[in-house]
C-alpha cells in the first residue's frame, strides 16, 4: 500500500496493486467526519485517465453528499478494518519519509 496523492487535510489516495483507496475527511463545522473506501472500478479508470482532478471531484460529491445527510455510497463502499490499517501504515510511512527530507 502507497500513498500516492494527498491534499493536505481533506483526502489522501492510496494504491495497494490495481485497488485504490480514498481517506476523507470532511469538516461538518461541528465535528470532521473521516470516512476510508474503496473506489469503484469506474472511479479507478477515471482516476488513471483524467487524473488527481478526478479525485478533486469525487471527494467533492461525497462532500455534498454527506452535507444532504446521505452517507449511503460511502458506507456501501468502506473499507475493511485491515485495508484502515494498510493505509495508516502507508501514512506514517509517508509521514516518516516527508520528516527526513527535511
Amino acid at each position: 500500500m502507497n500513498l500516492i496523492e494527498i491534499e493536505p487535510h481533506f483526502w489522501e489516495l492510496y494504491q495497494n496493486g490495481t485497488e485504490y483507496y480514498l481517506s476523507l475527511a470532511v469538516d461538518l463545522s461541528s465535528v470532521v467526519s473521516c470516512w476510508d473506501i474503496v473506489l469503484t472500478q469506474p472511479e479507478i479508470i477515471d482516476y488513471q485517465t483524467i487524473g488527481r482532478d478526478s479525485i478533486v471531484i469525487l471527494a467533492n460529491q461525497y462532500v455534498a453528499q454527506l452535507y444532504r445527510g446521505d452517507a449511503t455510497r460511502l458506507e456501501q463502499q468502506a473499507a475493511s478494518d485491515s485495508q484502515k490499517l494498510a493505509m495508516l501504515t502507508a501514512f506514517k510511512t509517508w509521514q516518516a519519509q516527508q520528516d527526513s527530507s527535511i
